[in-house]
């Protein structure tokens, strides 16, 4: 997943690089796009490696993960930038707030704007906030089945990926589990500087945390310790947990389809064969035997039948 996230911010930076000759808007949109999908990449990989672990099959290769990953992304911040554009609307109905509040607010950081908000109509605030943050995890997690497919290049009943093919599948369950990795990511400093003052690092860490915050260029590399390094170990292992979480739960929405595109694969092969037997003993006049023709013409039949 590292190197993966390595080659992939070696080509958005190269892309970038070209774009930014052609249009500074381009670039922005491009950038924004390309920041979306590094959060969208480690899913995918994340997804390949539990269908690997399920022994089912590639159709693409790693390299090939990198397109899905950037379309999905820019189709999410697309989604993300409508539905905070909606609920910065509904708060400008809603509240006497200006163009000018904004203005202001540019100035601030997110606490500080947040406060302004809270003080400014606390019920309108945490009501915006709150539906417009269920929209855009609930978006992550009606993504989480097609990002597996795309991690496989195929759906799951054997055809090449088709673009969020099961999208909204195991909907509310898929929820569940990317509220419980978004707040494990939310949470993973916290808890990681708990763990260290647990083990006793904790009065070394604040130390070299607030010596860092002052050193600046390769000077820092030579406060990096023994704190430290448990304490980014620490923070990674619980972002690599939450995106595993994400990946998990879309390998099991995957396998889930998969077996019931088989059970109905199934079916449609015993009913055919039902079928077959049926007209061979008694249709079927037993000096004539079944010409191709009325074979051919009853697997059709039967497939436009199991299409609806």
């Amino acid at each position: 997943m590292i190197i993966a996230l390595i080659m992939f911010g070696i080509i958005a930076a190269f892309f970038i690089f070209i774009i930014a000759f052609v249009s500074p808007f381009l670039t922005i949109i491009a950038g924004t796009a390309f920041g979306v999908a590094s959060s969208v990449l480690p899913v995918i990989v994340g997804a390949r490696l539990g269908l690997q672990a399920k022994q089912s099959s590639m159709r693409n290769s790693y390299f090939g993960l990198l397109l899905p990953a950037i379309g999905y992304g820019l189709f999410e911040v697309f989604c993300v930038l409508l539905i905070v554009a909606g609920a910065a609307t509904v708060y400008f109905l809603a509240t006497p707030l200006t163009l000018d509040d904004l203005g202001r607010f540019a100035a601030m950081d997110n606490s500080m704007v947040l406060e302004q908000l809270m003080a400014l109509d606390p019920a309108v605030t945490l009501s915006v906030l709150w539906v417009a943050g269920v929209l855009i995890i609930g978006l992550r997690a009606a993504l989480l089945m097609p990002f597996a497919g795309a991690s496989v290049g195929a759906d799951p009943g054997g055809r090449p990926h088709t673009p969020f093919y099961g999208f909204g599948r195991d909907f509310l369950s898929m929820l569940f589990v990317v509220v419980i990795a978004y707040i494990l990511s939310a949470f993973a400093v916290p808890l990681s500087i708990a763990i260290c003052y647990l083990l006793g690092y904790g009065e070394s860490l604040t130390a070299a945390m607030a010596q860092l915050e002052t050193t600046q260029g390769l000077d820092a590399l030579d406060l990096l310790g023994l704190e430290t390094g448990i304490f980014i170990g620490l923070a990674l292992i619980f972002y690599i947990w939450a995106i595993s979480l994400q990946s998990a739960a879309g390998v099991v929405s995957y396998m889930d389809e998969a077996r019931a595109v088989a059970d109905q694969q199934n079916a449609f092969d015993m009913s055919m064969d039902d079928h077959l037997q049926n007209i061979s003993s008694g249709a079927t006049p037993p000096d004539r035997p079944m010409q191709s023709e009325d074979v051919m013409e009853l697997i059709r039949s039967r497939m436009q039948q199991n299409k609806r």
